[in-house]
């Protein structure tokens, strides 16, 4: 992925998301992956995960966000963005129930699969702006 597309998802990401704040020095483990899912499985996929990532935000301290989207012009093409307090808290949550779940519900339905691990630089939103607001 090129690096101005990596930041406009990223930036993208940390924009709409309606979650607490997180900031750079809480994350030291950044995933993201890129699924190219099989069409008829789009439905039954997105459900899925949706119920796999409500329950890790709910129940695993150690994940701090996580983030998907799909491409606009072809749905089938999902990009994650998940952040960790670190490693360890990322190989947990890959041992719980609820993503073994999921990743046995979906591994069938994902045609093509890139995964990427990546250190944090900045993590910004508008929310955790160091920007003075502007006076009344």
């Amino acid at each position: 992925m090129k690096k101005k597309a990596l930041s406009l998802l990223m930036g993208a990401c940390l924009m709409l998301t309606g979650s607490p704040i997180v900031h750079a020095a809480e994350t030291s483990s950044v995933r993201i992956a890129r699924l190219d899912i099989k069409p008829e499985c789009l439905e039954a996929f997105l459900s899925a995960v949706r119920e796999e990532m409500a329950t890790s935000l709910r129940v695993e301290p150690g994940v701090l966000a996580l983030y998907a989207v799909a491409d606009r012009q072809d749905p089938t093409k999902l990009t994650f963005f998940e952040m960790y307090v670190d490693d360890a808290a990322y190989e947990r949550h890959r041992r719980t129930p609820h993503f073994q779940k999921y990743y046995q519900t979906t591994k069938d339905m994902i045609a093509r699969r890139v995964l990427l691990e990546a250190v944090p630089v900045e993590l910004r939103d508008r929310r955790a702006s160091d920007a003075t607001p502007p006076a009344k």
